[in-house]
């Protein structure tokens, strides 16, 4: 047996310690987490947009993004949701579309305890769904259109198949249209091819006015239908006698409603990213959670992001400004001088 050299014993043993805590004191790297978000169509600035906020919350926090383009195809767009889950990603997102086609798929990743955030649109397996304030929004924008129309008149709606938020809109702007019986919808509703929605928009209000010269509305539930709509009232020489109503600030709509020679316009205006980023901030939360159905239950199950109100005739002539109360500013304001009972 060898002797053991005394001056190489400390760096051994040196060895030895480093050995040890790299064998077991070494941390295991957490994996990163995967997020699927299934866009419907990236076609215009509000799902560009919307999209590109969901991608940089996540990735600024480490995470994988996979985001699909669908193209307007909902079945691509389910096969996209159904890949998600079948990859056993940690989150989804399924941002704008036919909302009822998803029904199916937003069980499957429940029951496969997948947190997923319907982005305008209502699920049963999602654990929260964030939507634009179309209600309210297009209330005053029906609001707008009577006053503009002075209660008479005949109108078109320009709408695209399927969208659940687009049903909203339209929905929430004929609440008000249908109480003045003056006022009538002379057509079922127009859907806008969305591979060339402009120009489709524009063929449909020119060929109205030419068999109803007397239409007054256009009421559009997104914004690139406006964009052609106004093109065709001005060829048609009608910029004075059709109002336009529409939603998304998108660029071509503002430039267009813009110019001098615009008909009477009003805007609803989404807020993509602030939509995008709080669909990611509660997928987030979603995601820390144990089981899908303890981030359902601490969760909300509904957040709306509120839009703006837009138009080329002056805004504030037209709309008022909501006013939020606490409740002990509230008994002061409807109550003033008379006890408050707490």
């Amino acid at each position: 047996m060898g002797k053991i050299n005394l001056r190489r014993l400390p760096i051994l043993l040196l060895l030895a310690v480093l050995t040890f805590c790299f064998c077991f004191a070494t941390p295991v790297l957490a994996k990163q987490k995967v997020v699927g978000v299934a866009n419907q169509w990236l076609g215009n600035d509000w799902n560009f947009i919307a999209n590109k906020a969901i991608i940089d919350y996540f990735e600024a926090k480490g995470y994988k993004v996979i985001s699909t383009n669908a193209q307007g195809a909902t079945n691509q767009q389910k096969a996209d949701v159904e890949n998600f889950i079948q990859m056993k990603v940690d989150g989804i997102i399924i941002k704008g579309g036919e909302g009822g086609a998803f029904v199916d798929v937003s069980k499957k990743a429940w029951d496969a305890n997948i947190p997923l955030i319907g982005q305008q649109m209502f699920l049963p397996g999602a654990v929260c769904t964030v939507m634009s304030d179309s209600w309210e929004g297009n209330v005053n924008m029906g609001v707008w259109m009577v006053n503009q129309m002075h209660g008479e008149g005949k109108y078109i709606i320009l709408d695209a198949a399927g969208w659940h938020s687009l049903v909203v809109r339209r929905d929430s702007a004929e609440l008000v249209l249908k109480n003045f019986p003056k006022i009538k919808r002379i057509a079922d509703v127009y859907e806008v091819d969305t591979a060339d929605a402009i120009n489709n928009s524009y063929d449909i209000v020119k060929a109205t006015l030419r068999s109803h010269p007397d239409l007054k509305g256009v009421l559009c539930t997104w914004g690139q239908p406006a964009v052609g709509a106004i093109k065709a009232i001005k060829d048609m020489k009608k910029e004075k006698q059709v109002v336009v109503v529409c939603t998304d600030a998108d660029r071509p709509v503002l430039a267009e409603m813009a110019k001098p020679d615009a008909p009477r316009t009003a805007l609803l205006g989404l807020v993509p990213k602030d939509q995008g980023e709080y669909a990611a901030e509660v997928l987030e939360k979603a995601m820390k959670f144990k089981t899908v159905r303890e981030a359902k239950a601490a969760l909300p199950t509904l957040h709306l992001v509120p839009s703006h109100l837009i138009t080329n005739t002056g805004t504030s002539k037209s709309f008022k400004q909501k006013v939020l109360l606490e409740l002990d500013d509230a008994w002061v304001f409807f109550h003033k001088g008379k006890r408050r009972p707490w």
